[in-house]
């Protein structure tokens, strides 16, 4: 068999079109790899956010529990809202903590409006209250913020009283419900 003199470096440039194939493949494993943390991170960082925004709804809707209980109406909380600003920050409730977590492991904020806007009858299949100051219906809306890192998860409920049947007067043991859960 006879080599023709131009064939001869053949074998030189079909190696290096093949290292540089299997370099650039190397390079885009690696920079998939070095990715995968951060996804990890920020998966981890959304439901810690959630959780922190759940334990903040339950601890406000203790709070709103509690209030009722004591004067059979949230319009204390409400003070200070108004049609064009209606949430109010639970007292003690502003970026807190969870008990036995570290502040950088992530807060949560939980705020409170009164059922007196337009679109809230969807919301809460009763007529809205007229003012945003003042809990007439026993229904209000209740939002809990969770942080972790730089991520945000918001769940949003609607809190009812209700009477339990057989006791009419003021300030008895009424039944609270939740319901209409939101994720945002």
């Amino acid at each position: 068999m006879i080599l023709h003199r131009d064939q001869r470096g053949i074998a030189l440039i079909l190696s290096l079109i093949v290292l540089m194939t299997l370099s650039g493949l190397a390079l885009a494993l690696l920079s998939v790899s070095a990715l995968e943390p951060a996804i990890a991170r920020n998966l981890a960082d959304g439901a810690r956010a959630r959780w922190l925004a759940e334990a903040g709804l339950e601890i406000g809707y203790a709070a709103l529990v509690a209030a009722s209980d004591a004067e059979d109406s949230w319009s204390a909380l409400l003070e200070g809202s108004s049609a064009r600003d209606p949430w109010v920050v639970l007292p003690g409730l502003p970026a807190a903590a969870l008990p036995g977590l570290e502040h950088p492991a992530g807060t949560y904020t939980v705020v409170i409006r009164n059922d007196a806007e337009a679109a809230d009858a969807a919301l809460t299949g009763q007529p809205p209250d007229a003012d945003a100051a003042r809990d007439a219906n026993g229904v209000v809306v209740l939002r809990s913020t969770g942080s972790s890192s730089a991520v945000l998860r918001t769940v949003e409920v609607v809190v009812r009283r209700r009477r339990l049947p057989g006791r009419p007067s003021a300030g008895v043991r009424v039944l609270h419900a939740m319901s209409n859960w939101r994720e945002r």
